[in-house]
């Protein structure tokens, strides 16, 4: 879920034609806001900008509409041409509060928030748009192929970096085999996507039109079926009370756990009004109770995009002054102390990024994919490998293929998410590939639905080398039921795969929880188990493409899982060809297979 766009996309919010009339009187429409605001009105703009209308709430991204192809190009262009009007009056020595101005006048008027979300959002993004600008000559071109993809800009300049492997060629492939029946097993617990609001207000208005509602600025509700309920709301983030029970619920339902893996989001979305000492209390409070259930239990994290301040903001340690981000991870080392030890915490504190070996036979690598997120205003200063982390990785999965040590990788943005930039994603592909003997699971969040993705062979396009899990969110936000997973891992003994034998996902019921009351704990219930109610042989990745394959022809079979992405909430906001591509898509540049199993995109 993403928390705002590129700051210089607010100051144009639109669309439009990028032919020379247009730039002109776009330009010239810019020079009006800064010379005359207070004449600020619609018809100051070029009317192309009005297809931006049908998009422009909230960006659209809170109930995200099919964005039209001939839409997308003009926003391209138009992101284009803004981003050098901005850098063009930067370089001319208007001060960024001028910028700001106009920007808040372009949201207001186009009504892309209301006025103290534009406010506050613009507020908390502009001084990174400052250094960015002050230390680097970005380009339209570059910008818009970073934030927006799709071939937008100079996209084969911002994708034409490559990772070097290794010279050691890539082991003999062995396919995955069963464990002997009895063989000892691994219990691991996945949470991702908490995204506490420690606003919630109980009978706080939920129906706000705001990017997130039920806190204590959304203000009473309006009807009653507006009000924001004990246990949660569909349209709201998490209170921390009803976490806290997720949390209980876990530990008496499931005993013991070997590991846990929390990949990430632990604030609400309340991005306008939040701040660096808002976000570290939300990841705390997190921290806190998940200490106060599992302590003596190993906890595994990896970074999410909301822990920053202002989200999504991740610039590595090469940024300097107020913008170098050791005021997050040197924070965040010191909540994780529970559950890496110093000198993995050490490893952290540079770049959010770590490895940790929990025997000889298996390595957890927690990977910060926000080096990848195109919402990472830092990626403008640095996109070719940002904190040389997939190189790094590299030489990890290297020294455990050595050491015949098997590797559980956490991360949070799934690398083929529009969200991740497609050549980071490319050559993360490439990395698993290599390793496809080494990497026994991978752990994701970010989509807060219930799904996966297959990694193919770049030789053999046809055979299946590894797959993601990404787990549901415990947000609600928005239209989810809390949820969980729990997989079962080969483990625990010599010669183990260390492969995921079974995944199982547990929900309860958000609206009957609340009609049941406070008094009344929730009732969870497994959802599925996946091979059983997927019509699964086993969990091996040639499975997972076969399952794709099935649902692509099978109606029903994809019902029943689409009921499960969506965390048992019926709703339709994505089309079936959308779902299943994304599943098989690692990189966002390649959408090949989408097409292979799929036929051409709708």
């Amino acid at each position: 879920v993403k928390c705002a766009l590129l700051f210089p996309l607010l100051l144009l919010a639109a669309q439009g034609l990028a032919d020379n009339t247009f730039e002109e009187r776009l330009r010239d429409s810019i020079w009006s806001l800064i010379q005359n605001p207070e004449k600020a009105n619609i018809s100051t703009f070029p009317e192309e900008l009005n297809a931006l209308k049908p998009f422009a709430r909230h960006l659209n991204l809170k109930e995200p509409k099919k964005v039209p192809g001939q839409v997308k190009d003009l926003l391209c262009n138009a992101c284009i041409i803004g981003i050098e009007a901005i850098v063009d009056l930067f370089l001319l020595g208007y001060d960024i509060t001028n910028i700001e101005q106009v920007a808040l006048i372009v949201c207001d008027l186009f009504n892309i928030e209301d006025h103290d979300v534009c406010d506050g959002a613009i507020h908390n993004y502009a001084p990174q748009l400052e250094y960015i600008l002050t230390n680097r000559r970005i380009t339209g071109q570059h910008a818009c192929a970073i934030v927006l993809g799709n071939g937008c800009g100079d996209s084969e300049s911002v994708n034409s970096w490559t990772v070097e492997m290794p010279s050691d060629p890539k082991p003999d492939v062995v396919l995955p085999q069963p464990p002997a029946e009895g063989s000892p097993t691994m219990k691991i617990l996945q949470i991702s996507d908490v995204h506490l609001d420690l606003s919630y207000t109980i009978g706080s208005n939920a129906g706000c039109d705001l990017p997130n509602c039920c806190m204590n600025v959304t203000g009473d509700a309006d009807k009653p079926e507006n009000a924001a309920q004990y246990w949660g709301d569909y349209r709201c983030d998490l209170p921390a009370w009803t976490f806290r029970h997720v949390a209980k619920h876990i530990k008496e339902t499931h005993g013991d756990i070997d590991y846990i893996i929390i990949t990430g989001d632990y604030p609400a979305h309340d991005v306008w009004i939040q701040s660096r000492q808002n976000n570290l209390a939300h990841t705390k409070t997190v921290v806190d109770t998940v200490n106060e259930y599992f302590a003596g239990t190993p906890i595994y994290p990896s970074m999410g995009n909301h822990e920053s301040f202002p989200c999504n903001s991740y610039p590595t340690s090469n940024v300097d002054g107020h913008e170098n981000p050791a005021w997050l991870y040197n924070q965040l080392a010191e909540y994780f102390s529970q559950w890496l030890p110093e000198e993995q915490l050490e490893m952290f504190r540079v770049d959010g990024f770590y490895s940790i070996e929990l025997s000889p036979e298996l390595k957890i690598i927690g990977v910060n994919s926000n080096m990848c997120l195109t919402y990472n205003f830092f990626l403008l200063l640095e996109w070719q490998d940002p904190g040389t982390e997939l190189a790094w990785l590299v030489q990890e999965l290297l020294a455990s293929e050595l050491k015949g040590q098997k590797v559980h990788l956490l991360s949070h943005i799934p690398p083929g998410n529009d969200d991740c930039l497609g050549s980071w994603g490319r050559e993360f592909s490439k990395i698993i590939n290599r390793f496809e003997g080494t990497v026994m699971a991978q752990f994701y969040g970010h989509t807060h639905n219930d799904e996966f993705m297959v990694f193919y062979d770049s030789e053999d396009k046809d055979r299946a080398v590894n797959f993601g899990f990404v787990a549901p969110s415990v947000t609600t936000y928005t239209n989810l039921n809390p949820a969980y997973r729990m997989y079962t891992v080969d483990g625990g003994y010599e010669g183990a795969s260390y492969r995921v034998l079974e995944s199982e996902t547990y929900i309860f019921n958000m609206a009957e929880a609340n009609s049941a009351g406070e008094a009344t704990e929730p009732e969870w219930y497994k959802l599925y188990t996946a091979t059983q109610d997927l019509g699964m042989e086993n969990l091996f990745p040639q499975s997972w493409d076969k399952l794709v394959r099935d649902m692509a022809t099978d109606e029903t079979l994809y019902n029943k899982f689409y009921n499960y992405y969506n965390q048992d909430v019926p709703q339709l906001l994505r089309t079936k060809y959308d779902i299943i591509c994304s599943l098989v898509t690692t990189s966002n540049l390649d959408r090949s297979k989408c097409e292979e199993i799929l036929g051409p995109a709708p």
